[in-house]
């Protein structure tokens, strides 16, 4: 069971899917790096505090939502390879989002 456990969310619906989740799964309440919350607070963007918080060793397990996570693969699986060196376990957690239209991709073709 993780002890310091992390989670991004993307907006108010990742939140509380994640926060839900966590639950579900017996862990303690993850620190959340948000995505909405730093841009409108004009903070470092959450995937950078992230990635420093897993290279810190401050956290010991991430959660994070699908499809269209980080929308970003290359920062994907920046954020994935600092976990998996700092030995930080990864899960991955269906979300369901509002818009209209498909999902975001979590791997798009250039």
């Amino acid at each position: 069971m993780p002890k310091r456990p992390a989670a991004y969310a993307r907006d108010a619906v990742d939140r509380q899917a994640l926060l839900w989740d966590a639950a579900q799964r017996g862990w303690v309440t993850p620190v959340i790096y948000a995505a909405d919350t730093c841009l409108a607070e004009r903070q470092e963007p959450a995937a950078d505090q992230l990635e420093a918080a897993v290279a810190a060793g401050r956290h010991d397990a991430l959660l994070i939502p699908l499809p269209g996570t980080l929308g970003d693969p290359a920062r994907l699986m920046r954020l994935l390879s600092s976990c998996a060196h700092h030995g930080v376990r990864v899960s991955f957690t269906p979300v369901a989002r509002r818009e209209t239209g498909p999902a975001p991709s979590l791997f798009r073709r250039p």
